[in-house]
């Protein structure tokens, strides 16, 4: 709010959903050591975001309740940009 008079948000989160309905979410915080090399810390279920937020999310089965261990690979040929 003192900077630019917009409340900044403590977290964001992000849900990937691929393929066959294998997905993969993070609850990131908005501070400076949320950096890509710490991404794996933040990694949550789906069923943990849905409970925070209280958004239904369109994963099924169980992939709402499996956190996997390490975050996707990027593909080759992914522009990150």
């Amino acid at each position: 709010m003192k900077s630019h008079g917009v409340r900044t948000p403590d977290a964001f989160w992000k849900v990937i959903v691929r393929g066959k309905g294998d997905a993969i979410a993070w609850i990131i915080p908005n501070t400076q050591d949320a950096t890509a090399a710490r991404l794996d810390d933040y990694l949550v279920t789906v069923a943990a975001i849905e409970k925070q937020t209280g958004e239904h999310l369109p994963v099924s089965g169980d992939a709402r309740i499996l956190k996997p261990k390490t975050s996707w690979l990027v593909p080759l040929g992914c522009n990150k940009n």
